[in-house]
């Protein structure tokens, strides 16, 4: 979204301010030429200035050239040239003029404000639908290739399968995202709480979700941490966290730890890589929202947002401190027992 933009041309921007000049220009103009005409209805051209001035710019251009249409009215065709005229009928028409112009303007500006926002979405849907179809082909053509080669051979590699598993996993992955999206669009969260002990649960996902080959993992967990979570959601959170924190860690060891603080649980996941900017730290929690480009790193733009809705579900928040280049830390804080 941010793309499309920065896109913009100038033009985007002078262009309703130029129909509002052309629009009174032209008014202005015909209304001299047709003066006679025009002595019972002095404001019908200037509506028509108006309208489109509004219709193409919205809110501001349209109120502008309505404050403008009435000066120029008032000034130039209502008294003597260069008198504004204060008989009744002039601040009637006046005022009747104003209102229809304000109104008329305020309707543009809601109708404008729909259209971008219609086109917004628009571009974020072609955008995600790019990515995804992207992302569903790409673990696959690996995984063909890979049982392909499997299948030329005459004995096992263990390697090769080991690779198509970790494809398997990740359309898993993958398809799971889509889902957890689709219900958290449709409906509330529904937590299944039961006791959990938060630093077993990171050190179980991460054994099963660390790569063979570096980056290093390294769960730190001095004692238990116990508290009334659903397992599930937390598994999503915690495993998307460490996915990331592999994929952008440039291959060095992540960290986790887990501690209590109080009556607050804090998992920490943290890594060397390649950090994120201070601009982006906010919305990289948003649907769709990505801090790295599509061509450099897959990705859907949805898991960072599915698991800050897990989190903010179970009443804890989660944080990020980064800077580029300086890696990252993802720190979540869940409340230990839940609030009725």
């Amino acid at each position: 979204m941010s793309e499309a933009r920065a896109s913009i041309r100038p033009w985007a921007v002078v262009a309703p301010w130029a129909v509002v000049a052309a629009s009174l220009g032209g008014a202005a103009a015909l209304h001299v030429m047709l003066r006679p005409a025009l002595e019972l209805v002095p404001f019908m051209l200037f509506h028509g200035a108006n309208f489109i001035s509004a219709w193409y710019g919205g809110l501001l251009p349209g109120l502008v050239c309505t404050l403008s249409g009435a000066v120029i009215v008032n000034v130039f065709f209502l008294a003597p040239t260069g008198q504004p005229s204060h008989t009744l009928a002039a601040i009637v028409a006046t005022a009747v003029f104003v209102a229809v112009g304000a109104g008329f303007s305020i309707l543009c500006h809601s109708r404008l404000r729909a259209l971008r926002a219609a086109d917004e979405a628009r571009i974020v849907r072609e955008n995600f639908l790019t990515v995804a179809a992207h992302e569903l082909r790409t673990p696959l053509t690996t995984l063909r290739l890979r049982l392909q080669r499997l299948g030329a051979r005459s004995g096992r590699s263990e390697d090769d399968l080991r690779v198509a598993l970790r494809q398997v996993l990740r359309m898993d992955g993958l398809i799971h995202q889509f889902l957890d999206a689709i219900r958290l669009q449709q409906a509330r969260i529904e937590l299944d709480r039961r006791a959990v002990d938060l630093g077993a649960l990171a050190r179980e996902v991460g054994n099963r979700l660390a790569p063979a080959a570096a980056p290093t993992l390294q769960v730190e967990a001095p004692a238990p941490v116990v508290g009334r979570w659903d397992p599930a959601r937390l598994e999503h959170v915690i495993a998307h966290l460490l996915l990331n924190a592999f994929k952008f860690g440039g291959g060095k060891p992540v960290h986790v730890r887990v501690e209590r603080n109080g009556d607050r649980a804090l998992l920490s996941v943290q890594d060397e890589g390649i950090g994120i900017a201070r601009e982006d730290q906010e919305r990289i929690f948003r649907r769709f929202e990505r801090a790295v480009e599509v061509r450099q790193y897959g990705g859907l733009g949805l898991g960072l947002w599915i698991a800050s809705e897990f989190v903010h579900a179970h009443g804890g928040t989660i944080r990020v401190e980064s800077a580029t280049g300086k890696g990252a830390i993802f720190t979540i804080d869940l409340p230990i027992d839940p609030v009725h």
